[in-house]
């Protein structure tokens, strides 16, 4: 008789369970999608963002001078460019930008493009802005300096810009690298410029230059303390989920420092957990500071990415890199990119190289999400969401 009292509550049960279930409203796919936590779903960004292709004569310099540049130097690598930063926000759905950033505390040293003297060319670039202090944003002193962007603060001021005037869009992740290269130590003996280390505190100018930018309007940036909260560190409040929602960070900015491992202690020391900074870092997993990491090759570090992910960090890869997939038409990086489950995928090639049209050495390929969609779900760790609910803006 027990048996049998048993055997019916555990049938009224599943029934009364299922009869719930039935009156639940089903979330529509606004409700789903403003729900997902920033970990939760895929955008593209690109790589170097800001970048113009090299002068012509400046790459046939470098090609015809190969045996003054070290082994590993490859000036095919430099042979790409970007739409405007507008451009790539407004019409390819890029959701994640890279600005590399050199120290100019006098102003001038960049005014100068130095390898056009060994050209016997005139060398001056008759930019004021580059006679101006503070941070100036180009991939390689004196060799490949073209940008959209002489400064730092013009590109971040484009950038809030176009970001006030869409205010519901997706949060753009702003990569900040910290650059040192100095061709001077790359080429000795060819009078190439020396550029300034980022040395103890001279990270405070990135800091700096973001504050007086966005002064009196800090909400407009998501920083870790809006996620870390109450929780002991930053890296555990992420493992927890404590990710911001789509809802909450619609029109917001975030930014993480790319840097060395000791420009990035300089960063963080006094700050734990970046208490009180304005950006996130690329740090290691077991870190306090954790939330991003960096795997750029998403082939060989395939399971690595999903176990970050599925531990609740954000991971940036590239979907190619150094022009190699665009020359050759190679599309499996950029699948593996896919299914790894990064959340930020970056690539030089959100639409084909215009030279693919008429030239056997380049090849159609380009990285997109499906439908043209502006992101993904992240199926690894995401809610259950309908295939057919769009992320949006």
């Amino acid at each position: 008789m027990r048996k049998l009292t048993l055997i019916l509550l555990v049938f009224l049960t599943l029934l009364f369970n299922q009869a719930c279930e039935e009156d639940l409203p089903i979330p529509s796919c606004e409700e789903s999608i403003q729900g997902l936590h920033l970990n939760e779903y895929k955008i593209l960004g690109s790589h170097n963002s800001y970048r113009l292709k090299t002068p012509d004569v400046i790459m046939e310099l470098m090609r015809s001078q190969s045996q003054l540049l070290p082994e590993w130097f490859d000036p095919g690598a430099w042979d790409y460019s970007h739409e405007s930063i507008r451009d790539q926000l407004e019409n390819y759905g890029i959701r994640s930008l890279e600005l590399d950033v050199y120290r100019d505390p006098e102003g001038g040293l960049f005014y100068n493009r130095m390898a056009y003297a060994l050209l016997g060319m005139d060398v001056a670039s008759y930019e004021p802005a580059l006679k101006e202090s503070g941070l100036k944003v180009l991939h390689f002193p004196d060799l490949d300096f073209m940008t959209h962007y002489l400064t730092f603060k013009d590109a971040l001021r484009d950038i809030k810009s176009w970001s006030s005037a869409n205010p519901n869009h997706l949060p753009i992740t702003i990569l900040v690298e910290a650059k040192e290269d100095s061709p001077d130590l790359i080429v000795p003996g060819m009078g190439l410029t020396s550029t300034i280390p980022f040395r103890l505190d001279a990270v405070e100018e990135i800091e700096d230059e973001i504050s007086e930018v966005f002064d009196g309007d800090m909400d407009h940036i998501i920083r870790p303390d809006d996620v870390r909260k109450a929780f002991p560190s930053l890296r555990v409040a992420v493992m927890c989920n404590a990710w911001p929602t789509i809802e909450e960070s619609r029109g917001k900015l975030i930014f993480v420092l790319m840097a060395s491992e000791v420009v990035r202690f300089n960063y963080v020391k006094d700050h734990p957990s970046l208490w009180g900074r304005n950006m996130f870092v690329f740090a290691e997993e077991w870190q306090d500071e954790a939330a991003f990491i960096k795997i750029d090759e998403p082939i060989g570090n395939f399971n690595e990415i999903r176990d970050y992910v599925n531990q609740g960090f954000i991971v940036r890869t590239q979907a190619d890199a150094n022009t190699v997939e665009a020359r050759f038409g190679n599309f499996y990086r950029r699948d593996r990119a896919m299914e790894s489950g990064a959340q930020i995928i970056c690539t030089d090639y959100y639409l084909p190289d215009p030279r693919s049209t008429y030239s056997p050495e380049w090849s159609n390929y380009f990285v997109d999400f499906e439908s043209g969609r502006i992101a993904l779900v992240n199926h690894l760790n995401a809610p259950s969401i309908d295939d057919q609910c769009e992320i949006g803006e």
